[in-house]
């Protein structure tokens, strides 16, 4: 019964199943009200993918429950936890499908709050996601890293709630409601418009300390809805910790500590907020990065494979040997690459020269300088008269640096030019700017590689240049990060865009391209507490329920891509600064040399040679 269906772990099959969740994704951004006014195909476009994905799913499902089982044994269906997951997603697939069903036959309307059900679809993109995921540690070791990492991000989680708790607390206690606002004067405080306030609504203050109001105007206590008003304050603990984390986040702080300087004493507003700043925005965020570099640095020596930076270590020895370069410093050196092309050595020689070198660089530099002078002077005549002109010193430029390309081609070879990511993109560069000098695409998109030719430049400056590769490193690392947070925000974009689609007046989340802006907006912490206010003021109609749960949804978005993510990055970066990938290898061999030597013993003539070896690798590596 089990042979039958392996095909199911073929690689065919699942790059179907991986195809299937990454269709349902689709499928699930384009599902909203207003996306089906702009393009009324949609609405069956997506009912028929609905319909195939959950066909193929439900099918993946009832093969794995055939082969496994269902509820006995270690290897049955529900006792692996993500088939406990794509359960759960194809139930949703399913309740999708009958809600879109209920749409199209009128019984619903399209605008209803029953799109909420599809908010947890998106996360089938994990599912196309751990495939690609291949831990090759023991589950236990996996399992006590996660411990270890967990324990220090819990900690300092800890330390930044505490300090948020002890900011609300005594928000509360110095302030309190702030309710009094400038108003004209005979006003009836049971009815008071927007023509009775002050231009702009101003807070005062009853006593001597504070604002007070101007001549023809009084200071009064009156009370206008939240959604009018503003969200943030210090009424209650649930509003002053909404608040103080808006202030950590340093946006719109500085509006929050005017209103209470106009309203109290304005000592207890610059103690308050100078000192919130400085041990939330500040010291509590550095507390973050420094853990999450700390974590990172640990997980990194034990996911090492993942990363690229060494593969067995057996592979390496094999073709790459340690040598001393000029200036005493360890390198490693491939030593199975053939270098030479069908062109003479002399050429060769030549390509590697530095004063080639210095040559394209200069002719890199009068190609951008020339580049630079482009002018549109908005005269039909003139503007031709230019582009001709500019067309034919470019195509000089191109056929210089063709032939440049060529050269090197036939010098060292095609095979061992394009093992080189710097040869790869000069020959991109090579032939787009090429196709650019056709007269059919000058001027078109092909100009992209035109102004990409700028970035040869980098070359010219070894500093700068060696700067740059440090800070990327492998691809993997820094690919691999930008990779999760782009999967993170097309997650949250089409989450939120199902949770506020069927509200009308918020425009924010009526289409996916409109939710992925409003969210990466609050990524990158600008203008976060607009996207989120605009969302309250429409949710506030349905309850402070719903509302709580809206602010703690984009809060908690905000603060993992604010703290966690950034600090992701910056312990990649501050990881591939530290030291050369050469070095990190070598002191890997090191440590993985000196752990063999203890644990074991080897009596063979052989093994001495192996020691002995081990030995020249720390003399090198000391010095």
């Amino acid at each position: 019964m089990v042979g039958n269906l392996e095909w199911t772990n073929k690689p065919l099959a699942k790059y179907i199943f991986r195809l299937t969740g990454l269709l349902s994704f689709i499928s699930t951004c384009m599902n909203t009200p207003k996306t089906f006014e702009y393009h009324p195909s949609l609405q069956y476009t997506t009912f028929i993918i609905d319909i195939t994905c959950a066909i193929i799913l439900t099918f993946e499902a009832a093969a794995k429950m055939k082969t496994r089982g269902i509820f006995i044994g270690d290897s049955s269906y529900l006792y692996d936890r993500w088939n406990h997951f794509d359960a759960i997603m194809v139930l949703n697939i399913y309740f999708s499908i009958i809600l879109q069903t209920f749409e199209l036959i009128g019984i619903i309307n399209k605008y209803s709050y029953f799109t909420i059900i599809r908010s947890p679809r998106p996360f089938i993109l994990i599912k196309v996601l751990k495939t690609f995921l291949k831990f090759k540690l023991p589950k236990s070791q996996i399992k006590s890293i996660l411990h270890r990492s967990s324990s220090q991000i819990y900690n300092v989680t800890v330390f930044f709630l505490f300090f948020i708790s002890l900011y609300a607390i005594l928000g509360v206690q110095f302030f309190g409601s702030l309710t009094f606002h400038c108003v004209r004067n005979g006003t009836d405080l049971n009815n008071v418009t927007q023509s009775d306030l002050m231009i702009p609504d101003t807070y005062c203050s009853p006593t001597k300390d504070g604002f007070h109001c101007p001549e023809n105007f009084t200071c009064k206590k009156i009370e206008i809805q939240r959604n009018l008003r503003g969200y943030n304050g210090f009424d209650e603990i649930a509003t002053s910790f909404f608040s103080v984390y808006e202030s950590a986040s340093q946006e719109g702080w500085v509006f929050l500590m005017y209103r209470a300087i106009d309203s109290l004493p304005s000592w207890r507003a610059y103690f308050y907020f100078i000192t919130l700043i400085f041990f939330l925005a500040w010291l509590v965020k550095n507390v973050f990065i420094a853990v999450i570099i700390e974590t990172f640095a640990e997980i990194r020596v034990q996911f090492q494979q993942m990363w690229g930076s060494i593969e067995v270590t057996s592979g390496i020895e094999a073709t790459n040997i340690l040598q001393k370069a000029d200036n005493s410093t360890l390198k490693l050196v491939n030593i199975g690459e053939k270098k030479k092309g069908v062109a003479p050595a002399i050429f060769l020689k030549i390509v590697q020269s530095p004063v080639f070198t210095k040559i394209i660089m200069i002719v890199v530099l009068a190609n951008t300088i020339f580049t630079a002078t482009i002018e549109h002077t908005h005269n039909e005549k003139l503007d031709k008269k230019n582009r001709e002109f500019y067309h034919k010193i470019e195509t000089l430029f191109t056929i210089f640096f063709d032939l440049e390309a060529l050269l090197k081609i036939f010098s060292m070879g095609f095979k061992n030019y394009i093992r080189r990511s710097i040869f790869i993109f000069e020959f991109m560069l090579a032939v787009g700017t090429t196709l650019h000098c056709f007269p059919s695409f000058y001027r078109s998109a092909f100009t992209y590689f035109q102004v990409l030719r700028v970035a040869r430049l980098l070359k010219s400056i070894p500093l700068l240049e060696n700067f740059l590769s440090k800070i990327f490193g492998p691809g993997k690392k820094l690919g691999s990060l930008i990779l999760f947070t782009m999967c993170l925000l097309l997650i949250t974009s089409s989450i939120s865009m199902q949770l506020f689609c069927f509200i009308k007046g918020l425009e924010q989340f009526e289409t996916f391209p409109r939710a992925f802006m409003s969210m990466f907006r609050i990524a990158m912490n600008d203008g976060w507490t607009e996207v989120m206010y605009s969302a309250m003021d429409e949710v506030f109609e349905f309850g402070i329920f719903f509302l709580c749960l809206t602010a703690l949804f984009f809060i908690f978005f905000h603060l993992l891509t604010n703290s966690i993510v950034l600090s992701l990055f910056v312990a990649v970066i501050l990881d591939n600064l530290e030291l050369d990938e050469d070095v990190k290898t070598i002191k890997q061999l090191k440590t993985r040399g000196s752990s063999t030597e203890i644990q074991q013993k080897l009596p063979c003539p052989g093994a001495k040679i192996v020691r002995g070896s081990y030995k020249i690798l720390y003399n090198l590596t000391d010095n």
